[in-house]
């Protein structure tokens, strides 16, 4: 099964949110700083990592590796967060930004296969944890 262009859409969106939900957050390490450590370097990937969602039908392979290395920079910074406040929800987004990859690596290999209610539910898992990070940071 191929994935839809709503859903490859909807993942889009679901990333897109990543570094835009962070961008008000400014400070100290307090919560501020937490918060703009979380966002440091993901503003960079955005543009990569939307392109190659965009292809996602056509090259799964290029939007999982796009998708991994956006991954790893979030739990890259994560691991950095101190603020007691950021940190759960930090975590909880890094979790699901990586089933998100899980799900996604799954779905490159084999898209005839894939999963795609999986892969919805981890998309929708990854824009809740972080619309809930952006709570916390804003």
């Amino acid at each position: 099964m191929r994935i839809s262009r709503t859903k490859t859409t909807s993942l889009i969106g679901a990333l897109a949110i990543t570094g835009l939900l962070l961008t008000g957050c400014a400070g100290g390490q307090s919560k501020a700083d937490a918060c703009k450590v979380l966002e440091s370097g993901l503003t960079d990937l955005q543009s990569e990592l939307t392109s190659s969602l965009s292809d996602a039908a056509t090259d799964p392979e290029g939007a999982s590796e796009a998708l991994q290395t956006v991954s790893d920079k979030f739990s890259e910074n994560a691991s950095k967060v101190s603020n007691d406040e950021v940190k759960g929800a930090a975590d909880d987004a890094d979790k699901a930004l990586s089933t998100l990859v899980s799900e996604f690596k799954t779905y490159a290999s084999d898209p005839t296969n894939a999963d795609t209610t999986a892969l919805t539910d981890a998309s929708t898992d990854v824009q809740e944890t972080f619309t809930e990070l952006s709570t916390v940071c804003n």
